[in-house]
């Protein structure tokens, strides 16, 4: 089987590479099980199943989780098919970031994860962002700065996964069941029409619910608005066009579907702690170390 994944980094606590498998691949729909304990950071949108299990929405506002073995299979969302990064651990890191907040996981070594995926903050989106195309540059980290970001990475990736519970009115399962489809449908419409003017009632129109209903429903099963998770895939999208600088900032934002560049700077400060002129500078370990009040161990 060919191989997909490109690896930027290969040490003792893990390994870090880029992966890209185009939809017209013939292997794009099972390229085999997962060789390592992995969290992986979508680039573009896919939808996942996991073996015995119902498929999700893989895109860039979650983080995937995956055991030693595990089986999955991919569908096709994006044209570009299946970009994303992942971080493989050795199993005793997963365990130790795990245990302060699953003390059963020491009875579970084997397959420590027992969710496969979780939200992903715009902070720790941009700092794994920042890690990897570091890695590809010419000026790599040195060693203890790239492994401590893995490890911050893995313990802000799994504190979030676990913080995500909230307590809400038990739901029949046929509700629940529905409620998760109405979610994983509008979360397939925002993955490959972000950058396009969306409205509520187009929205519930293309699910077949009523907008009042699509509200309450995708808040209840994500945490966030409509309009929150679509401004973050946006932004999410602008990293790489941002930090390549080939396209002016206010023809991005334009494109991305923002009123206008000063909305656009606004938001992508809110959300990832610095102006997009930042990011146009090229990643290397002074950055990392700038932008080390992002995210700490």
């Amino acid at each position: 089987m060919d191989s997909f994944d490109t690896l930027l980094y290969d040490g003792r606590i893990g390994r870090i590479a880029r992966f890209c498998c185009p939809p017209w691949h013939p292997h794009f729909a099972d390229t085999g099980p997962i060789h390592g304990t992995l969290i992986v950071f979508p680039r573009t949108s896919v939808t996942i199943t996991h073996a015995g299990q119902q498929p999700i929405i893989g895109d860039p506002n979650v983080v995937m989780f995956y055991n030693q073995g595990q089986r999955y299979w991919r569908g096709k969302l994006s044209e570009q098919g299946d970009i994303c990064d992942w971080f493989a651990f050795a199993p005793q890191l997963v365990i130790e970031a795990l245990r302060p907040v699953d003390p059963r996981v020491d009875d579970r070594w084997e397959r420590p994860f027992v969710f496969s995926h979780g939200p992903s903050t715009s902070k720790l989106y941009l700092q794994q962002r920042l890690l990897v195309d570091a890695l590809s540059g010419p000026h790599p980290p040195d060693l203890l700065t790239l492994e401590e970001k893995m490890l911050a990475i893995l313990q802000h990736a799994v504190q979030i996964r676990y913080q995500q519970k909230r307590p809400f009115a038990p739901k029949s399962s046929s509700t629940h069941q529905s409620h998760k489809e109405l979610v994983a449908g509008a979360k397939a419409i925002l993955a490959t029409r972000y950058a396009e003017s969306l409205s509520l009632e187009m929205l519930a129109e293309a699910l077949f619910t009523s907008p009042y209903h699509l509200c309450r429903v995708f808040r209840q099963e994500t945490g966030l608005t409509i309009h929150n998770y679509l401004n973050q895939m946006r932004l999410r999208a602008s990293l790489e066009p941002v930090a390549a600088k080939e396209t002016s900032l206010t023809e991005l934002s334009l494109a991305l579907g923002f009123a206008n560049p000063s909305h656009f700077s606004a938001s992508f400060r809110r959300a990832f702690g610095v102006p997009p002129s930042h990011l146009r500078q090229k990643p290397s370990t002074a950055i990392l170390q700038k932008m080390s009040k992002i995210l700490t161990v």
